[in-house]
């Protein structure tokens, strides 16, 4: 049994094939540009450059958090969290971009300019 019978078939699914392609370029290749870092933890808040390298330490109730930024990019290298998690996350640097150390209460997002046409109108679970 022929899974493409007629060659109108094959164009169809190869027209689809390249209209998902083109479709995920477009919303996965222009994210905004990334120009700040806000850490939130225990009721405090921090802004941070992108621009800037930096390492801090944040805070928490297990005791402090290391975030570097670094190159226009954000990672946790340590937290005295037990699993680490947060640690194994890796780098984030596009907007809306976030790593979290639960443990530890330390929340991290990268913030910056969404283009016009890249907005979310609506969100539905």
């Amino acid at each position: 049994m022929k899974m493409i019978g007629k060659p109108a078939d094959a164009a169809v699914i190869a027209g689809i094939v390249v209209f998902i392609v083109l479709i995920s370029f477009q919303v996965y290749a222009n994210r905004g540009e990334a120009s700040q870092v806000r850490i939130d933890a225990q009721g405090e808040q921090w802004i941070y450059s992108l621009d800037a390298d930096q390492r801090v330490m944040i805070p928490g109730p297990l005791g402090d958090t290391e975030v570097v930024i670094k190159d226009g990019q954000v990672h946790i290298p340590d937290s005295p969290c037990r699993n680490k998690i947060c640690v194994t996350s890796g780098l984030i640097h596009r907007v809306g971009q976030w790593l979290i150390c639960l443990p530890n209460d330390v929340f991290i997002r990268v913030e910056g300019e969404v283009p016009r046409d890249q907005e979310v109108d609506d969100v539905a679970f």
